[in-house]
């Protein structure tokens, strides 16, 4: 497993994973996942069973190429802590470590409606996202023009409507923006462990 470190900002508290054979002085794509309303509190066992940390225990995994940020949401919704939460990506994307070319993100259902929200904040900070069962504001999805998109979402899903993910897919070709749309058939709400298991995925955006 790559080395991981416990740390705060502004009362956040996330997990900072580094990448496997990390050099100091070198810079490394950042991975900056927001989780969903199951992992939410002020402890890191709400995080046990997650794909992510899993697939990060993997000797084999594409996400120890780079640097991976996991914040834990402590209040009811991401959007309480909103403002923190962009000074925290703000000082991720500015440490030394990070590649500014290849600065991601990563959000499932209510971390994939605020990681929407996140980037059209700071829409020239991100490269590429994979969001899951997540849904955003569809009407200001000009300012994503420039993100590369990879969007899932479970067809069968009842908490998040799939139409939520179609029409940010929707709306974000309209700007020509470089987006894929994956509607699972057979999926409900749970599409993050089929996309996150799938390697491609993780290659994609850790390139």
């Amino acid at each position: 497993m790559s080395k991981v470190e416990k740390k705060v900002f502004k009362g956040i508290q996330y997990l900072l994973y580094y990448p496997k054979n990390y050099v100091e002085g070198r810079t490394y794509p950042i991975f900056f996942h927001l989780h969903g309303a199951g992992s939410r509190g002020r402890d890191f066992k709400e995080f046990e069973g997650s794909t992510l940390l899993a697939i990060l225990e993997r000797e084999d995994s594409p996400l120890s190429d780079g640097f991976c940020v996991f914040p834990q949401c402590y209040e009811d919704t991401w959007f309480s802590i909103f403002n923190d939460l962009l000074d925290l990506v703000k000082h991720m994307y500015d440490m030394p470590f990070t590649d500014k070319k290849r600065f991601n993100a990563s959000g499932i259902s209510m971390g994939g409606y605020a990681i929407y929200q996140v980037m059209q904040c700071l829409p020239s900070l991100f490269n590429k996202a994979i969001v899951c069962c997540g849904g955003g504001m569809y009407w200001n999805s000009g300012r994503l023009k420039d993100i590369k998109f990879r969007i899932f979402h479970g067809a069968k899903d009842e908490a998040v409507f799939p139409e939520e993910a179609i029409r940010m897919a929707d709306r974000l070709k309209e700007t020509l923006a470089d987006v894929t749309l994956t509607i699972y058939p057979d999926c409900d709400h749970n599409c993050w462990d089929k996309t996150y298991t799938n390697y491609d995925n993780l290659k994609w955006i850790m390139e």
